[in-house]
């Protein structure tokens, strides 16, 4: 439910794939999957099992991408991949 509030907020327009340009020059290869398995929803366990990597190392990058994008909730996260075009 939080997630769809998030994204809500930021508007129903169609998205189209950001470009590598277009996100955060920090973010590492593999966060950009992680971001957009946020968008999905997944869990770390689930986001884990899809990039074949244990829950802490997801748990891991969840973090970096929290503190890389400046936000603090997953539901935040999900909103910035879907204005991204990444989920």
């Amino acid at each position: 439910a939080a997630t769809a509030e998030a994204l809500a907020v930021g508007g129903a327009e169609a998205r189209t794939p950001a470009s590598p340009a277009a996100l955060p020059h920090s973010l590492t290869k593999r966060e950009p999957e992680v971001l957009a398995l946020l968008g999905e929803g997944l869990s770390n366990r689930e986001i884990g099992d899809r990039l074949f990597i244990s829950p802490t190392t997801a748990a891991r990058h969840v973090a970096n991408v929290f503190a890389k994008l400046g936000v603090d909730t997953r539901a935040k996260a999900a909103a910035y991949a879907h204005r991204h075009g990444l989920a």
